[in-house]
Formats: structure tokens, sequence, C-alpha cells
């Protein structure tokens, strides 16, 4: 058989040319066109000046403090950027042939004259100014301090957290390291999961119990969090033990913390072992906390004790739901070649574990073994399953708060039962302690729930795979880029200690925000994806959030257009809860027979948008920023 490779190699000929880094934008949108004609009728040459673009940015981009002295910084640094850009950096926008283009006695001076003549914009360099995310983002540039109170106890605060953080790839046969763990906390997480076994002479391993994957020294992965804890934040980190660990190996987990820890770890005083409440993220600032976490179950007995769930996670997992807002990546040639391999190799390992004897799948039908007083004296943040709790949780029943601030530890299908049957259990018991929700041990590509189902009830910990490549991974790092990107989020009001609204009234709320989108265009794609014929792209808009807020739309397949325009399409958001709403862009290439390409996303909370006609540069998968762009016209109206 042909490779796809070879084909294009002798195909080459009839290849569309390689995507320029900025190609020219040939028609502007509509909107773009009537706004610069308004502000330029009744004259001679069609330019704007400093007046027009600060009107422009107080009329239409809501920007109050828009002055003509700072308009005419931002046309002269864009006009310089412009005429000292090299190829590679060259400014996406129109060629200069229109009917508006300018001869160079229009065009603002360079930098360093001494009479510098004052900057004008015709449209083709109007619309290379609006396309450009530097001078006209679609989100407010993130603080670098925290614009909420972190002066409440640490259940006030959603706080991003990773699950099994030393893992490099799937949950069943990848490596373990200390790279991710590196690159989650520089990524902003708070959370770190360290699974502990017993190892030879007194080590101890880190590694996914029970499955094909290698170990790390629990002394490396203590040494990388020292050295990277709060690069990105200065706010408390929590390190989540999940202790597999004999009586002689809880002592040497002690030493090896207290020795590379040291002073940085916030032992807490005999009076709150376990707290009666939680301290607040600014008391414990540049502190590491130590918490434990209840050995988790086997797999096969996970799958044996919920048997309906897993075989809904498994279907999703190695058969993959086909529709069209699952569907993954396509590749074609060696990229294609290298996932269908880590594909199979997941599903081979797969079948593995499940020939292997029970009693390697975890250690759930072990005897429990009591915590060394040296390690228990540690413990700040006690993580219980609700059939530990001191306080009498009945299986199945609702959760009921104890005399002190623990953290329960869930399972999806925990959640689900209680948000189906024990809602306002579930939103009060978060209100003074910590809820954790982690991944079912089935998702062995390292794939995640929906976040937003844990956070909407008041869950603060929702553990995220972070080395999947999903939506709830775009989502978390959405959430938490509010805030300053500290990895502390104040939850809504609504869910505060201080609220007595139950779940009734919770879904009952009126709607308080009105947002409007409309993608004008799409540009710059960072590479071609059909080989014989111009692209199809169309994009999908949607909010993730409370409940009711949720929605989704999508624009009609723009076919055949490298330059493709929805100016026609506006979709309408209601929302009751802005602080937890996240609006989704994300543009796919329709492919009819093979799965639709994805082109690159963006997420931003609702609450972080700019209003207005925005750049908006899209991101892949893994959250690396992409050329490909939309301009986008946002309108947001308070209710």
């Amino acid at each position: 058989m042909v490779s796809i490779a070879r084909l294009k190699e002798a195909c080459s000929h009839c290849l569309p040319p390689t995507v320029a880094p900025y190609h020219a934008v040939c028609t502007p949108p509509a909107l773009v066109t009537r706004v610069f004609e308004q502000a330029t009728i009744g004259r001679d040459v069609r330019v704007i000046g400093p007046a027009d673009l600060a009107k422009f940015m107080t009329d239409w981009q809501g920007d109050r403090n828009a002055t003509e002295e700072r308009a005419t910084s931002l046309m002269a640094d864009f006009n310089f950027l412009k005429s000292t850009a090299s190829r590679a950096l060259r400014i996406p926008g129109l060629s200069h042939s229109s009917k508006y283009s300018l001869s160079s006695r229009h065009s603002g001076s360079k930098h360093g004259q001494s009479a510098p003549e004052t900057p004008t914009f015709d449209i083709a360099t109007f619309l290379k100014f609006l396309l450009h995310p530097e001078f006209n983002g679609h989100r407010v540039p993130v603080s670098k301090t925290p614009t909420d109170d972190m002066n409440a106890p640490l259940s006030d605060y959603y706080i991003f957290s990773s699950h099994n953080t030393y893992l490099m790839g799937n949950q069943l046969c990848s490596p373990s390291s200390t790279a991710p763990i590196v690159k989650a906390l520089l990524d902003g997480c708070r959370v770190i999961e360290l699974d502990c076994w017993n190892g030879s002479n007194k080590r101890i391993d880190v590694l996914h119990g029970g499955t094909l994957t290698k170990a790390v020294p629990f002394e490396d992965c203590v040494k990388a969090i020292k050295d990277n804890a709060f690069t990105t934040s200065a706010y408390p980190v929590v390190v989540t033990i999940e202790s597999h660990l004999d009586l002689e190996h809880q002592k040497e987990a002690a030493r090896v913390l207290n020795k590379i820890l040291g002073n940085i770890m916030f032992v807490p005083p005999p009076n709150e072992l376990p707290p009666q409440s939680f301290r607040s993220p600014e008391q414990l600032k540049h502190r590491i906390i130590i918490s434990d976490k209840p050995p988790g179950d086997a797999l096969l007995s996970q799958a044996a004790n919920e048997p309906e769930f897993a075989q809904q996670t498994l279907l999703h997992e190695v058969v993959r739901d086909p529709s069209p807002d699952n569907r993954h990546e396509h590749r074609h040639g060696r990229r294609g070649k290298k996932k269908k391999l880590r594909r199979r190799q997941s599903q081979i390992a797969e079948s593995r574990i499940q020939k292997l004897p029970s009693g390697k799948l975890g250690d759930s039908g072990r005897p429990a073994i009591a915590n060394d007083p040296a390690f228990d004296e540690l413990l700040y943040i006690h993580c219980q399953k609700p059939t530990e709790m001191a306080t009498e949780q009945k299986k199945g029943g609702p959760l009921i708060k104890g005399q002190h601030a623990i953290m329960a530890n869930l399972s999806e299908s925990q959640l689900d039962d209680l948000i189906e049957d024990h809602t306002d259990s579930l939103i009060e018991f978060s209100k003074t302690n910590l809820t954790r929700v982690y991944p079912f041990g089935l998702r062995v590509t390292s794939s995640n729930a929906d976040p937003m189902d844990a956070w909407e009830h008041g869950v603060q910990v929702a553990a995220i795979n972070m080395q999947g490549r999903d939506r709830p991974v775009w989502i978390s790092k959405a959430i938490f880029s509010r805030n300053g990107g500290c990895g502390y989020v104040k939850k809504p009001d609504i869910l505060l200690p201080e609220s007595n609204m139950d779940h009734k009234s919770l879904m009952n709320l009126q709607p308080k925000l009105e947002l409007k989108v409309t993608v004008l265009l799409g540009t710059d794609w960072h590479k071609n994806y059909d080989v014989f014929k111009k692209p199809d792209y169309f994009v999908k808009v949607a909010i993730h959030g409370m409940h009711d807020d949720e929605q989704k739309f999508k624009t009609h397949v723009c076919k055949r257009s490298r330059e493709p325009h929805w100016e026609d399409e506006e979709f309408v958001f209601q929302i009751r809860v802005p602080e937890l709403a996240i609006l989704r862009l994300e543009v796919r290439e329709y492919d009819r027979i093979v799965r639709d390409d994805m082109v690159g996303q963006s997420c931003v909370p609702v609450t972080e948008l700019r209003q207005g006609i925005r750049a908006v540069q899209l991101a892949s998968k893994k959250g690396e920023p992409r050329s490909s762009k939309l301009l986008c016209h946002f309108i947001t109206r308070t209710l």
C-alpha cells in the first residue's frame, strides 16, 4: 500500500503552497468595514487618527480609559512594529491593494524622528491592528497579584489539583518521572499527588501500583516539588500522599520530608491534628502542606463494584465516542502512525492488566496499616473516604459534617450518586470541609471527567490528569487563570458558608449576564489540512459552567475557504453564575470520511473577557500557542 507521505511527495506539484506565518486577508469583515467607513465618512483620504481610534475603543471595545494620548502611543508602537517586523514576525492583515490603501506620505512615521507625524491607519492597517493578539487580545491581561480575598479558610476556594502527577502518559504503562511534577507546578497546580509504595532498602517508590508503570524515587519527587513549588505562585502547595507504606517506610518518608523540605513544610500544632477549621491561603503562603489519601481500590474491584460506570468508561476509553464533540484529532503520515501505535499499546496494556491475578491490581484486600506517629504528625489535611469518617456515613447516604475539618475523598461515581440523591448534603459539607473527586481508575488514557460537575456543587479539589489533552484540562487551566493565576479561586458567594441557598434555589437562579458571540473570520492557519482542496472550517462556541448556563453551538461549515467568514451567525448566552462560566472557542476542519481535524482552541473565563471586536489566538490540545486565530465580536450586558 502506498503511504500518505509517498503520495504527497509524488503529487507535490499539485499541492497548495505552504501557509505563510501570516497571510493577507482578502475581504475584511463587513462589521470592520462599516466601523471604518463611519469613522472616515466625508474625508478625502480614508484614514483614521488617534482621536478616531480612541472613540472606537470607547464606543465599541468598552475601554473607559481610552484617551487620544493612549491611542497615539498604540498606533505609533504598532506602525513601528509593522515597519520593522521581519518575515518571521510579519503582522497579519490585508494586502495594500484595496481602494483604501495609502501612499507612504500618509503612513505614520518611524520612531526616532525629531518631529514625528501623527500616526494614521488605513483599513488594511486597522484590520492588522484588530487581528494582533498583543494589541487587541480577547481577554483581560492576567493580574500579577490575586484579585480575590485570600484570608478565608481553604475550604472557601477551588484549588488547582492534579491526579497521579508523576505519570508521563497513560495510567497503565507509562513511566513515572519528576518532569510532569515540575510542569504541573509551573502550570499553576497547587495539589500534587504521589502514590508511595515500599521499595527495597527502605527506598520509597512512586508509581501507579498494580500496573505496568515504572517507578521514580520518592526523594527525587520531593526535591522537584521544593525547587519549583513557588515559581508560579506563592500560595501553599498540598502534597497528597497515597500511602501503601509499612511502618518502616513511613518513618523513612517522614525523614525525607523533614530533611528536604525543612522549614517550608507546614507542621500543624497538636490542636490542629486535624483542625476545627482550615487556615487561609494567606496564612499558609510559601508553605508546603502534607495530606494523606486512602489507598485506592484495585482496578478489578472498582469495575466489580461499579459495573455500569466501568462499562461506560471503558467504552469511552477504548472504543471512543464517535460523536462530533468527542472526536479525536486525526493526523496523516508519521504522526497518525505514532498515535495509532500509542492507542494500540494502551489497549494491549489494558488487556494484560485484566489477565493479571487480582492481587496485583491493587491492595484493597490487604490489612490496614496504622500510620507511624512521626509521619502522622506531619499531616494537616486528613483525607478520608466517606466510610472512614468519624461521623457515621451510611453507604449511599448523605455526607455528614464532623467536629473537625477534613477532606472527603470521592470517586466519580460517588460524586454522581451524591449529586443525584443528596445534593444539599454535598454542598453543605463542602462549605467547611474540603471535598476531593478523582478520575475513575479505568480512565486508562489519562482522560478526565468534567470538573464543572464538582465545582458547581462546591467541591474544591477536582483532581485532573494533567497528562491528558482533553477539554477538562483546558477548562481547568482557564478557571485557574483567574485570580492572578495563583492556583486558588474563591468560590461563588452562593456556595460559601454565609449562603443559605439550597440546591432547589440554585437551580432557579435568574440570569445575571448576557453574552453575544459572533465569529467574524478565521485566518493565519498554522498548516494546511487538506491535500487536494481548500479546507472546510467550522467553529464550536460553548459555555461551560453552572448547570443551566451550559450551552453549545457551532457555526456552519465554511466549505473550501482559507478565509472563512461566519458574520451572519450570532450566538446568545444567558449566564447565571458568571464567576464559573468559561467560554470555549474550538476550530475544526471538517472531514467527511475520517475524524475532523482539531485546528485549535481557546478557553477564557467570561469574567475576564474583553468586549468588542477582538483577536482570539488559538492553542493546540496541549495548550501551545498557534498562529491560527479568529476575529470575534463579543457583547456583554448585565441583566
